[in-house]
């Protein structure tokens, strides 16, 4: 009671302070309002700062070991079942951090704020144990262009579908790691008004991502057919986040009946206020075939803003192997958290003296 009065005192003459501590983030705030709210007991603060430090430190599978045993001698400690919890959602183990959220919101003396923000973080724990078993996306694309080579028309549909199986959580001494296998399937089928052929693509993709709480690796190997060329596809990508940078390789390689081709790509972006992220990249193609060699480099600049449901990413590359510029449009719209709709409009040459080749598309996406 009394500790409900101080609180009670300290937003009447403080509201300033108590505005601040709203716009925290969620889990933020949760964590900084804990101290002052649940049960002061004090017997094992000085254990408990040391496995705060131990998290700190990266060694998060050594602070829950730690935790759980300081936990197991004081069961009645709220403040231990929410950091816990925490601890889980970072371990990806969403469903025994709910176990704790859901004996924390059992407590009827449990006060109010910290009551809200516990349902919030029970939320996020059922969402991500959700997407932890299977998970199923697709999307479906339509396009039309001008080709930038003979100046043709062209129209295109194409879609693709990834399931995503259940995780599997491995440990070390420091972290965890968690296993996803996946297959996907992806087609396109383009048509030429002035042309008699409809060139066709169709691949069969099976991998799997690792990823920590800092980095993710993706890698998959299947079959590519299209209406000329066979063969067999490999891809890889790494994303790696350093605070506000963020790091990304990717490399593709299909080996068809008639040479190579090959695909590789860096990007390095970082956060531009608070809702936009800035990004440098580069890009290069290489394709052998019939025993001719061609290659193709690319390098630009990139924004990506998000305002509240909506996205926009402007590109402006730079082609390296000839005098041409080129400008990607991209805007996004999150219906819902299961359906985007995507509007595409790429102007593949700016400095072009005659018609301009151009690409528009627009793609639905859905994830159940």
């Amino acid at each position: 009671m009394k500790m409900k009065m101080m609180m009670m005192m300290m937003m009447t003459e403080h509201p300033s302070f108590c505005q601040h501590l709203l716009r925290l983030p969620r889990l933020l705030w949760l964590l900084v309002m804990l101290p002052m709210v649940v049960i002061a007991e004090t017997d094992w603060s000085e254990e408990l700062n040391a496995i705060q430090q131990r998290q700190t430190d990266g060694n998060v599978v050594q602070a829950v070991n730690d935790l759980e045993a300081l936990h197991s001698q004081n069961p009645g400690a709220s403040r231990l079942k929410l950091e816990l919890a925490f601890l889980y959602l970072q371990l990806d183990q969403p469903e025994k951090a709910e176990d704790y959220l859901s004996e924390v919101l059992a407590d009827p003396d449990l006060p109010v704020r910290v009551r809200i923000n516990t349902q919030i973080l029970l939320l996020q724990a059922q969402e991500a144990q959700a997407v932890s078993d299977y998970q199923f996306n697709s999307y479906l694309e339509i396009s039309t262009g001008l080709t930038d080579q003979t100046a043709t028309r062209y129209g295109q549909i194409g879609g693709r579908g990834q399931l995503v199986f259940p995780k599997t959580v491995f440990y070390s001494t420091r972290q965890s790691f968690t296993l996803r296998p996946l297959a996907q399937v992806t087609a396109f089928s383009r048509y030429y008004p002035d042309r008699p052929d409809t060139p066709w693509l169709g691949r069969l993709e099976g991998g799997f991502s690792l990823r920590n709480p800092v980095s993710i690796l993706q890698l998959t190997f299947g079959l590519q057919h299209d209406d000329t060329l066979d063969g067999w596809l490999g891809r890889a990508s790494y994303l790696r986040s350093f605070g506000n940078v963020r790091l990304r390789l990717g490399h593709e390689q299909f080996w068809h009946d008639q040479g190579l081709y090959r695909q590789s790509d860096v990007s390095l972006s970082t956060t531009l206020g608070s809702r936009s992220r800035l990004s440098i990249f580069w890009a290069g193609d290489q394709l052998k075939l019939d025993g001719k060699t061609i290659d193709d480099h690319d390098v630009g600049i990139g924004l990506n803003s998000g305002l509240s449901d909506w996205e926009m990413e402007i590109n402006l590359i730079q082609k390296l192997n000839s005098d041409r510029l080129a400008l990607e449009n991209r805007i996004i719209w999150h219906a819902s958290s299961n359906w985007r709709l995507r509007l595409r409009v790429d102007l593949t040459d700016l400095v072009a003296s005659d018609t301009l080749p151009y690409a528009a598309s627009i793609s639905l996406r859905w994830t159940p």
